[in-house]
């Protein structure tokens, strides 16, 4: 969890619009990766996340998910092309290592403290 939460503002896209629950597909869609590094980044097994997309037992690890997208979306005023670029570059913060290395390992700790410093303008 972020060391000081931040507000991240909704992005409606995200969530099923019958259950109103976050939805794994929508996410892994928009982040343009497959489902199953979304069900391996949360921890759990990509057929029953492809079958259950937005179910309850999902939504702490989705909402980490969730937040560090948007709050990257955010950090550039709304592109979400930018965001992608940056999740798939190397960076010095984290070794050199592309952040979507972290969502793909399932570490989003590193992740979560970069966004939390960058959104806080703090080194990182």
């Amino acid at each position: 969890m972020l060391a000081t939460p931040t507000f991240v503002s909704a992005d409606p896209a995200l969530f099923n619009p019958q259950s109103g629950r976050l939805d794994a597909a929508r996410i892994a869609s928009e982040i343009q990766l497959p489902v199953s590094t979304i069900a391996e980044a949360i921890g759990k097994k990509a057929p029953s996340v492809r079958k259950h997309p937005d179910a309850s037992s999902l939504q702490p690890e989705l909402r980490r998910v969730y937040r560090i997208w948007v709050a990257i979306v955010d950090l550039y005023a709304g592109s979400k092309k930018n965001a992608r670029i940056f999740l798939n570059a190397p960076n010095k913060h984290l070794q050199n290592q592309a952040p979507v290395e972290f969502i793909e390992s399932g570490d989003l700790k590193p992740l979560e403290a970069l966004v939390e410093a960058m959104t806080t303008r703090q080194p990182a």
